[in-house]
């Protein structure tokens, strides 16, 4: 079982400090002081990773920079930053060892597909000139989400489900103004756990 190096392990630690400290800035709305900690996130996150792994990182890191501003440019900056990171979580994803869990028991992919589907028929009337960007995100989104259900490894598919978790939240406070309580927090709460776990 792949697992990170020694260095891998303690940027982990490291990353956890930060994630925790940008969580707790996101709840409480205090995105001036984010600009320090989010794009801390991944640089720390992918130190002694895998190479894919670290590209995947490293365009997320890019997105989270991207999202800190608040223009439709930076939002498809951000799209297209995280785009790249999903294709390159497949192939990191595809190159550890895993069971095939997906080709022997396909009927798993249900609940993914019935997610992506629900996401999209809501978000389908908001999202006018993004319409197609969107759908495209989303099905990348999901491949990766059971790509990391293939591997078999309970901890990558609870961080393929995340992030769907934490975009399909992005998606709906962006395209619909659906917000819950404290939204950024859960934003970025489930996304630094996404990462992590993809990671681990």
């Amino acid at each position: 079982m792949w697992q990170p190096d020694a260095m891998g392990r303690r940027a982990g630690a490291a990353y956890l400090a930060v994630a925790a400290a940008d969580v707790a800035l996101a709840a409480t709305g205090r995105e001036r002081l984010r600009r320090v900690t989010k794009p801390l996130l991944m640089p720390t996150l992918l130190i002694g990773r895998d190479r894919w792994t670290q590209r995947a990182l490293a365009l997320g890191g890019i997105g989270d920079v991207a999202l800190l501003g608040s223009s439709a440019a930076a939002f498809r900056a951000g799209l297209g930053a995280f785009l790249g990171g999903h294709l390159a979580w497949i192939q990191a994803l595809r190159e550890r060892p895993g069971e095939g869990l997906v080709r022997r028991k396909p009927l798993l992919v249900l609940p993914y597909a019935a997610a992506w589907a629900g996401i999209n028929a809501y978000l389908w009337p908001h999202t006018g000139r993004d319409r197609y960007p969107v759908i495209a995100y989303s099905t990348v989104l999901a491949a990766m989400a059971i790509t990391a259900l293939d591997t078999g490894r309970p901890v990558t598919a609870a961080g393929g489900v995340l992030f769907m978790t934490t975009d399909s939240l992005l998606a709906l406070e962006r395209f619909t103004g659906v917000e819950l309580p404290r939204h950024e927090g859960w934003v970025m709460g489930t996304y630094a756990a996404a990462q992590g776990l993809l990671a681990a």
